[in-house]
């Protein structure tokens, strides 16, 4: 788990210092100033709650501008509770569980674009709800819900098969600030497909270009 937080560390920073320069603003105000595109996706995020992976489902709608800067308001759910497990020295064990769900507000730089390949620094911040369990030899202890404050910085790549269309992976960390602090802080992955809608409505109302032509 360490390693795999120093790394993160290491590819955000790596990104961070690639865009801060005045140049880097420069290149944010121009695209602000152009006719933004609406855009909407889902994707899946791995994290570890303890030692187990847990799945963070996102589906999302939002404007990119220029294919430099992108919001988006995004609803994130973990749809299966994050179970942990502790096995006591004299016997019997405790289970702790913890599902989160929140909304969130994402904003996402591209600091690398070429002609097949885009590389970004996307940073969310949320705020929602944790549902807590503890139970010791199956007997219900505590149930509880308590409000989580989730900070996700991370790096994605993304690789276009078409203009609308491309595969993508990303790492980063999320911190996430109230009573559930260590449990649910970590590491997390995605891997899945982006469907850019705003590119696919415009290849479907020109008839002149074809859909699957890059």
């Amino acid at each position: 788990m360490k390693r795999s937080l120093y790394l993160v560390i290491f590819l955000c920073a790596m990104a961070i210092s690639s865009v801060a320069s005045n140049q880097t603003l420069d290149s944010i105000r121009a695209a602000l100033k152009s006719k933004p595109t609406f855009v909407l996706g889902f994707n899946n995020r791995l994290s570890y709650v303890g030692v187990e992976s847990s799945r963070t489902s996102k589906i999302y709608i939002g404007l990119d501008y220029n294919r430099t800067m992108r919001f988006e308001l995004a609803f994130n759910a973990m749809p299966k509770a994050a179970v942990e497990t502790d096995y006591l020295v004299r016997g019997g064990t405790i289970v702790r569980t913890n599902q989160m769900s929140y909304l969130g507000f994402q904003a996402e730089y591209t600091f690398f674009r070429s002609r097949r390949w885009k590389l970004s620094i996307p940073v969310q911040v949320g705020i929602g709800t944790n549902h807590s369990t503890r139970r010791f030899n199956n007997d219900l202890q505590f149930t509880g819900k308590s409000v989580v404050l989730p900070i996700e910085p991370g790096v994605n790549a993304l690789y276009y098969f078409y203009d609308w269309l491309g595969a993508k992976a990303g790492v980063g960390y999320r911190l996430t600030f109230g009573k559930s602090l260590t449990s649910l802080s970590g590491t997390y992955y995605n891997l899945g497909v982006a469907v850019i809608a705003g590119e696919l409505y415009q290849r479907i109302k020109h008839k002149d270009r074809k859909i699957f032509e890059f």
